[in-house]
């Protein structure tokens, strides 16, 4: 199972983590892996600095992360961890 936690902290909901939660969603949706991910929000990730939204893959942070950033991250992180 693989876990993706979005900060929805007031700073990355400020800079759009609902947006990355409904794109993400949609994502899982439209790859129909909703079994083999779980989506969690976090409160702060303490990367406020960084711009855009923080995001933890599994183990790997990261940060200042945009809504239009999301299709290629989702295909070159996310798709690979579930198809283990």
């Amino acid at each position: 199972m693989v876990i993706v936690q979005i900060c929805v902290g007031s700073s990355c909901f400020l800079r759009g983590a609902p947006m990355i939660i409904d794109k993400l969603l949609e994502l899982v949706a439209c790859h129909e892996i909703s079994n083999h991910l779980t989506l969690k929000g976090s409160f702060c990730m303490e990367q406020c600095s960084k711009g855009g939204v923080s995001l933890r893959i599994g183990d790997d942070l990261l940060t200042g992360v945009k809504c239009e950033d999301l299709p290629e991250l989702f295909e070159a992180k996310i798709l690979p961890m579930v198809r283990r």
